[in-house]
């Protein structure tokens, strides 16, 4: 279709004919590869809990062998009709998608990593999911952006891609627009929020990213067509923008967007159908989608000379590409700092600059770098400073060719040559934080001033005051206990995901996805009353051993819809805590009952139970309680209070073993504090066993403290 305005009809009448077209070539790809391999080769995609999460969510068949993809084909082609109505119309966009995951499914049965050397990325696994999740549920990412067609004006599509980005927006980018974007030069990959899936069917890619949110987070079970697109119409909130003439295929594929709930937004002369295709010029494309999905975008604009938003905080500033360093492997001395001040020692939006910025030093050069925030506010407190502290790395981060790692004194900056090149100085540092500090703080801190110190001297004169603030900040810390707080918080972040989940959070639990510990909550109450985080009174102890406390159960009655009845918060055996999906780990009870194993979501292997993370996670999730099972940050594991009523630490017999590396230090801190100096390296990993016979074998080698306690069902 070239030119004049296409109906509704015509364009269901090409969706309709692009269906079948695709049916027949997922038979064939069929065809050829049973040939190859026989009816029982296996069809999975890499590391998810799903098979064909297309085919597990919406149709509900298992699909596990080659075998048992033709019967699905033929039912899908039965049900095709010519006919160009809506209900057709969403049939055809049904079978579109399923015979774009069958052949996408293909690729991998002729190679684990069909996409390996091609630019593509290909299917999104689950781990990466996950790892988002808070970002999607707090909207600091607030819609998914689906890219395809092939722009007439690649400039502009440029503008558009950093206009997503700058909103936070999640890009999927495929077909023709990729190298599109490669050719301008648009750092793409799975690391920096823009993936580039790839052409032809590769879109499908972007579908069952969403779907898989809804299996993931919302508790939506195999199947269960009514709830998942109940779901997919809420969150994630995604969109297509598509470019370009259309075609029986794309039309196909955007009917698939809108069996799933997402809108298409298209430059071609089409027939409006409310909200579901509208045709709209380039430059209008982000602002109608914004309010096609009713996104609320949150980020303030930052005034410095590269791009800025999340799509930049996994940018990875390496060796060769940069122009300047501080701290890490450069070994210079570097601390950051956030301070609570007296309002006349605050002078708001002052930036100070001591020593040398960017501009005066040479490419390839390293150099001292202290970043000194002073606030000042009437709700201010001191337990705050460090909670506003650990935002400098993301907001530094969050600038397009600045990389930043660490926290304290031992971080390690990296600025780039292209942002350089661009204008970034350290000075753009106190932009940023400014901007950032007074649009997620305001309700904490009025005044903000900021002071970057790159003089040698200086940054060392000044780092004993930080190390005496550090000092003392541990010290308030170390003596946080469940015991001596009157009132722990609730966590609801979760909530639009897995909607009876609850996060718990005490001095000595901090929320299943890592990022928010009891002081987190205290000063999220102080910034948003009536946000996510609200106190719990925790009233009547009802059993110590195990965590129980009257308004605890209380708090997560209300807010489990009436569903969740008792919460032990020490607890994996008995009425333990419900998951969302977004845990960093897994602890779960070994196949013997006797100990338990610990499987973090960036481990793609084999764990003692029989299955990977993601089929674990599968189970786990979804806000049920689910005894011998939680989801846990991974600094829960040496707490004080980790399923302590069930054993505690010294349960532990497995986990992977960059997780344990990653861990030793503390780890090996709390075996010593138990009295086991030497435990840590009882625990098994992946290079010792993945199975149950061997996990048994190495406990009993090794004489693991676990086998000395009752089994954990009794």
């Amino acid at each position: 279709m070239n030119s004049g305005r296409a109906s509704a009809e015509q364009i269901f009448e090409m969706g309709i004919r692009g269906a079948r077209t695709l049916l027949r070539l997922a038979a064939g790809a069929l065809d050829d590869t049973v040939a190859k391999y026989g009816e029982e080769r296996t069809v999975e995609y890499p590391e998810t809990a799903y098979e064909l999460p297309a085919v597990y969510a919406w149709d509900g068949r298992e699909v596990l062998h080659l075998s048992d993809i033709r019967p699905l084909l033929e039912d899908y082609r039965s049900r095709l009709r010519d006919e160009p109505t809506v209900e057709n119309a969403l049939v055809a966009g049904e079978a579109t998608m399923i015979a774009a995951e069958i052949i996408e499914a293909l690729r991998y049965v002729e190679d684990p990593h069909p996409y390996e050397g091609t630019g593509y990325c290909g299917f999104i696994p689950d781990k990466l999911l996950r790892e988002l999740g808070v970002a999607l549920v707090d909207d600091t990412i607030p819609g998914v952006a689906v890219l395809a067609g092939k722009a007439p004006d690649p400039g502009q599509l440029v503008s558009i891609v950093r206009d997503l980005q700058s909103k936070g927006m999640l890009i999927i980018a495929s077909n023709e627009i990729i190298e599109q974007l490669r050719n301008a030069n648009i750092k793409m990959g799975l690391g920096m929020m823009l993936y580039p899936v790839g052409e032809g069917t590769q879109i499908v890619h972007a579908l069952n990213f969403a779907i898989r949110g809804a299996l993931s987070f919302g508790g939506v079970q195999r199947g269960d067509r009514e709830t998942l697109r109940d779901y997919l119409s809420k969150r994630p909130k995604t969109f297509v923008l598509h470019f370009g003439p259309l075609d029986d295929i794309m039309a196909a594929v955007g009917l698939a967007a809108i069996f799933n709930c997402a809108p298409v937004l298209t430059d071609q002369e089409v027939e409006d159908i409310p909200d579901a295709l509208l045709s709209v010029s380039p430059e209008k494309m982000v602002q109608a989608a914004i309010e096609a999905r009713g996104i609320r975008v949150k980020l303030a604009p930052v005034d410095i000379p590269v791009a800025y938003g999340p799509a930049f905080e996994g940018e990875i500033v390496r060796r060769p590409d940069t122009y300047v360093e501080a701290g890490g492997a450069a070994k210079t001395p570097t601390f950051e700092l956030l301070r609570s001040r007296p309002e006349d020692e605050v002078e708001d939006g002052r930036i100070t600059l001591i020593g040398k910025d960017v501009d005066e030093m040479e490419a390839g050069s390293s150099t001292a770098l202290a970043i000194v925030v002073d606030v000042y506010g009437k709700k201010m407190e001191e337990d705050f400073e460090s909670v506003l502290e650990r935002r400098i790395h993301q907001f530094i981060n969050y600038a397009e060719g600045a990389w930043h790692t660490g926290q304290r004194n031992l971080n390690w900056i990296r600025l780039s040559r292209s942002s350089v090149e661009a204008g970034l100085t350290f000075k753009h540092f106190g932009n940023i934080l400014i901007t950032k500090f007074k649009e997620e703080f305001g309700g904490l801190v009025s005044r903000i001033q900021v002071t970057i110190v790159t003089d040698e001297d200086e940054v060392r004169r000044r780092s004993s005051e930080a190390m005496e603030i550090y000092g003392r900040r541990d010290a308030r810390l170390a003596g946080l206990t469940d015991e001596n707080v009157d009132e722990f918080y609730t966590c609801s972040l979760c909530a639009s995901f897995a909607p009876d989940h609850i996060c718990v959070i005490t001095p000595e639990r901090l929320g299943l996805c890592g990022a928010i510990n009891w002081l987190d909550a205290r000063a999220s109450k102080e910034i948003a009353p009536a946000g996510p985080n609200q106190p719990i009174v925790k009233g009547e102890c009802i059993d110590a051993e195990k965590g129980q406390f009257a308004g605890v159960n209380e708090a997560v009655y209300e807010a489990s819809h009436h569903k969740i009845e008792r919460f032990n918060i020490y607890s994996l055996m008995e009425d333990p805590m419900t998951s969302c999906g977004c845990f960093e780990v897994i602890v779960a009870m070994s196949p013997d009952m006797q100990s338990v194993v610990v499987v973090n979501r960036e481990y793609p292997g084999m764990i003692p139970l029989g299955m990977k993370f993601s089929s674990l996670a599968g189970s786990v999730g979804g806000g049920k309680q689910t005894p011998g099972f939680i989801g846990a940050g991974r600094k829960y594991l040496t707490s004080r209070k980790f399923i302590s009523a069930d054993g505690g630490f010294l349960r532990i017999s497995w986990m992977p073993k960059e997780l344990k590396e990653s861990m030793r230090e503390a780890l090996e801190a709390r075996a010593r504090e138990l009295g086991e100096p030497d435990f840590v390296d009882k625990i098994a990993d992946e290079t010792v066993t993945t199975d149950a016979e061997g996990l048994m074998e190495w406990m009993a080698k090794v004489d693991h403290p676990a086998l000395r306690m009752p089994p954990l069902l009794s």
